[in-house]
């Protein structure tokens, strides 16, 4: 996400200076990203307001997905689209002297920081328009509707709703004990508005009220048809009613990052994204999300076979838990003869090209933790968590020329599954490398060719743990299986295509695949 360019006339919270730093590479032999500080070079090496942090990143292979700005420790803010720059929000940051590095993550999940350099803030010279609940609200809200404005809300309970927020409108609160909530007993579309570009929504909190039932509206944040570069951090929300962020239109560079967005069971979800050919650059990242009904994050794009549609979706090290349907239980037990099983209770759902789901931990979502669809071709789905699930990860059609690599599946029916060809659409040219999974396995049904697995680690679960299912040319090579029954570790099988043709697994490659005692490590 750009979240800012270098001509935002934006004020910085603070003089910042500081000598620059020399890059630092990955790890020898990781050949992951490369990152600068650049900073920026005012009077005496100085960075003055108004002004924004600058960073350059590369990586040998792949692509640079996030650059994250840290001060002592703490995210200032992450941007994932170069030029790298971050625009700091005025007056949160404590002047003095602090320690700055900048982080970067590339879509293989490899990471490498910056040393971290020494700076100084000096006390914000940023003019802000201040109110409480019960001084210069109308005001404060009359001029983030007009924007380039930035408000501040002093600690209270602030009662609104539908509050918009149009180009360059900058919203933030004193933390916590800066609430925003629903009127009792009110029907709103949503408390929060973005609509415009460059808009900045950060430390507060809202409360969505809750509510037991679906309900038209009810979202916490909403970004209207052609926002861009629009950035929500450090957020609390919770008691939310259908969704707690929900994007929609065209629309381009839109983030929610160190928030924490929650339901008491009863919303559908906590990231809601309707991506089309005419969205890009939407990202979630170390965001907690949990107790939805559907989805903790949903990247929605269905369309198959679309070249750039819902371009470099990110979902960078969020932890999502507990989401269930109570109308689905019967799934757990009948699930082919209960409808619409499947079609909900997911962790992370994908839908667009070039997408990227890395370092997330999902607990307990009840169909399947990470899943793709619609025209999900090049993505990445590495080094993710996935604990107490029906399914790990499940490759609907049509993904293609994607990677899932070193991610832990535990406590799964199935670790990881490919969804079989029907109607002319499935996934093939795959690669799985360096999953491990506990008690599960992998799975790969009719037409889902050409794949490449390897170096996979299963753990227990049945055998084999291999499943090709009139599945060919695929390579299956070095998986190593332990604690498990001793049957064949890799099994081919006959099923049917969708016209009742027969299916037969032909010129698989298997080579070097093998149990053993012990997998060793973490299980």
């Amino acid at each position: 996400m750009s979240v800012g360019s270098h001509g935002t006339r934006w004020v910085a919270g603070g003089v910042i200076c500081g000598a620059l730093a020399a890059a630092v590479p990955a790890p020898a032999g990781a050949a992951g990203p490369t990152v600068t500080y650049v900073g920026h070079h005012g009077p005496g090496g100085l960075l003055a307001s108004p002004a924004t942090l600058d960073a350059t990143a590369e990586t040998s292979s792949g692509r640079v997905v996030a650059v994250t700005f840290v001060l002592d420790g703490r995210p200032l803010g992450t941007d994932t689209t170069a030029p790298y720059v971050l625009d700091v929000t005025p007056g949160l940051l404590r002047p003095g002297r602090h320690r700055l590095r900048v982080v970067a993550v590339d879509n293989l999940g490899r990471r490498s920081s910056m040393r971290p350099i020494r700076v100084r803030v000096s006390p914000s010279r940023a003019r802000l328009l201040e109110a409480s609940p019960r001084h210069g609200l109308q005001r404060a809200l009359r001029a983030l509707r007009e924007g380039q404005v930035t408000v501040r809300l002093a600690p209270g309970r602030y009662s609104l709703r539908e509050v918009r927020l149009g180009n360059g409108a900058r919203l933030i609160g004193s933390g916590r004990k800066t609430v925003i909530a629903a009127p009792r007993g009110s029907q709103y579309w949503a408390l929060l508005i973005a609509r415009g570009h460059d808009i900045r929504i950060s430390d507060l909190s809202i409360d969505g009220g809750g509510g037991g039932r679906r309900r038209e509206g009810g979202i916490a944040v909403a970004v209207f048809d052609g926002s861009s570069r629009v950035r929500l951090q450090r957020l609390h929300i919770e008691r939310v009613r259908t969704h707690g962020v929900n994007v929609w239109g065209a629309h381009t560079d839109v983030s929610v990052q160190d928030s924490w967005i929650e339901s008491d069971g009863s919303a559908g979800a906590g990231v809601f994204a309707l991506g089309s050919d005419a969205s890009s650059g939407t990202s979630v990242i170390r965001t907690t999300l949990r107790g939805f009904r559907d989805f903790g994050i949903l990247f929605a794009q269905r369309e198959y076979g679309r070249p750039a549609a819902a371009l470099h979706s990110l979902a960078l090290d969020n932890t999502i838990s507990d989401v269930r349907d109570p109308a689905r239980d019967a799934c757990v037990t009948r699930p082919h003869t209960t409808p619409r099983c499947g079609t909900n209770e997911g962790g992370i759902w994908s839908g667009g090209v070039e997408a990227a789901i890395v370092g997330n931990t999902i607990r307990r979502t009840r169909w399947d933790g990470i899943e793709t669809v619609g025209s999900s071709t090049r993505t990445t789905i590495v080094g993710n968590e996935i604990f107490d699930t029906r399914t790990g990860i499940y490759l609907e059609h049509s993904t293609n020329h994607s990677r899932i690599s070193r991610n832990l599946i535990m406590r799964a029916r199935t670790g990881i599954n490919v969804e079989w060809r029907h109607e002319g659409t499935g996934s093939s040219r795959n690669t799985f490398t360096r999953n491990r999974i506990v008690g599960g396995g992998l799975f790969v049904d009719v037409g889902g060719d050409g794949n490449l697995i390897a170096r996979n680690v299963f753990v227990g679960g049945p055998r084999p743990a291999i499943v090709l299912q009139g599945s060919s040319d695929n390579v299956v090579r070095a998986n190593v299986g332990c604690g498990g029954d001793g049957g064949t570790l890799v099994g081919q099988q006959t099923a049917r295509w969708d016209d009742g043709r027969p299916a037969y697994p032909r010129r698989n490659r298997l080579l070097a695949n093998k149990n053993v005692e012990s997998c060793g490590g973490r299980t």
